[in-house]
């Protein structure tokens, strides 16, 4: 990986943490942060994404993967309504630190993996009908589905509550 990977992935991972870990206030800005990112990685990387032999196979795979990963960090979170200060908080334990954490951990292995070992990376690829070029549109829809699934699923806990629709910070 080149170092601008390297620092791109580590602050897509520190904004992610450090926006949702903990007991934090909700407001648009926090949950829409992930959602801009990934809006600027997507219009940087998504371009000329192969699509042939199993290509679309493993981008879909990637999405539904990410959609799961997403609903699970939902279950993992609660949003919460504190009448002393009429803030919406919504709480994140470290579980879906561990997760996001292992997202990204895999994805930094597999990247490694096709640039150290390119010969068997490239067999394999040829082998299973599909492009190593596709990878880094993978892990950016699949990080696009995690995101937008958990936004919309912080945004239904927070929204669960009547009250809390016209509370929210702004």
């Amino acid at each position: 990986m080149t170092t601008s990977l390297w620092i791109s992935t580590i602050a897509m991972f520190g904004v992610l943490v450090i926006s949702s870990f903990g007991r934090k206030p909700f407001n648009w800005i926090r949950a829409l942060l992930p959602v801009a990112i990934l809006g600027y990685f997507a219009a940087t990387y998504l371009k000329d994404v192969p699509t042939g032999g199993n290509n679309g196979l493993l981008l879909a795979a990637s999405i539904i993967l990410g959609a799961l990963i997403g609903l699970v960090l939902v279950l993992l979170s609660r949003a919460e309504y504190d009448q002393t200060n009429g803030k919406t908080y919504v709480y994140t334990n470290p579980a879906s630190i561990a997760i996001l954490a292992f997202v990204f951990i895999f994805r930094i292995v597999l990247i490694e993996f096709v640039t150290h070992h390119g010969k068997e990376a490239y067999r394999f690829s040829m082998q299973h009908h599909f492009d190593l070029e596709v990878l880094g549109p993978i892990f950016i829809l699949m990080a696009g589905a995690m995101i937008i699934v958990r936004v919309a699923g912080i945004f239904a806990k927070v929204n669960r509550n009547p009250s809390n629709v016209s509370k929210m910070d702004s």
